[in-house]
C-alpha cells in the first residue's frame, strides 16, 4: 500500500527532525572540562578556553557573580561583544553549541552547570554562535534550566549570553 509507506517515511523525517532540534543533556560531552579558575575568569585546559565566569550584565564582585543577567535579542549580540573587548581585551564571541554544551553540568535542580565555577548563572536559554543548518535563521541555544539544546532560536526571542575565547 504506497499511501502506508509515504505516512511511514514522514513519520521517520519528523522524527529525526525533532530529534535534531532539540538534544538532551546526555549529548554533552562524556569527559569532564578541566576548569582553572582565575578570579572572573575560568580556563577550560583541555579545550584550550578562557570563559567568562558571569553572564552579560552581572559583574564578579566579592568572589560571585551579581547583578541582573542581560536577555537580549540576537541583533544586540555583535555591539555587546564589542564593548566587552573594549573593556576586557580581545577575542571574545558567543560559544558554540557543543562549546556551550561542555558546560551543562546534571544537577538535583537547575541551573544545570556547576555553579561554584559559573556562579548565579541564570536558569534559561543562552544564545549559542551556531545557526542550525536544517533551519538557517534559526540560532541553536542551550538551556540551563533543563540541560537541553534547543535548534529553534528566532532571533527576535532574548536570551542570556556567556562569552568565550580561545586561550
Amino acid at each position: 500500500m504506497p499511501g502506508a509507506a509515504n505516512i511511514k517515511n514522514a513519520v521517520v523525517c519528523f522524527i529525526l527532525s525533532v530529534g535534531l532540534l532539540n538534544v538532551g543533556p546526555l549529548s554533552a560531552q562524556a569527559e569532564e572540562p578541566t576548569f582553572v579558575v582565575k578570579g572572573p575568569i575560568v580556563i577550560d585546559v583541555l579545550e584550550g578556553l578562557e570563559w567568562m565566569r558571569c553572564s552579560i550584565g552581572q559583574v564578579w564582585e566579592n568572589d560571585t557573580c551579581v547583578g541582573s543577567v542581560l536577555l537580549v535579542p540576537f541583533a544586540s549580540i555583535d555591539s555587546l561583544i564589542a564593548r566587552a573587548q573594549r573593556n576586557i581585551g580581545p577575542d571574545w564571541r558567543l560559544p558554540s553549541r557543543e562549546e556551550l554544551e561542555r558546560l551543562i553540568v546534571v544537577n538535583a535542580g537547575p541551573p544545570m552547570i556547576n555553579q561554584t565555577v559559573f556562579p548565579n548563572t541564570y536558569p534559561s536559554l543562552y544564545w549559542t554562535g551556531d545557526t542550525n543548518w536544517l533551519i538557517p535563521h534559526e540560532h541553536w541555544s542551550i538551556n540551563f534550566f533543563t540541560g537541553y539544546a534547543y535548534g529553534r532560536a528566532d532571533e527576535n526571542r532574548n536570551f542570556a549570553m556567556r562569552l568565550v575565547r580561545p586561550r
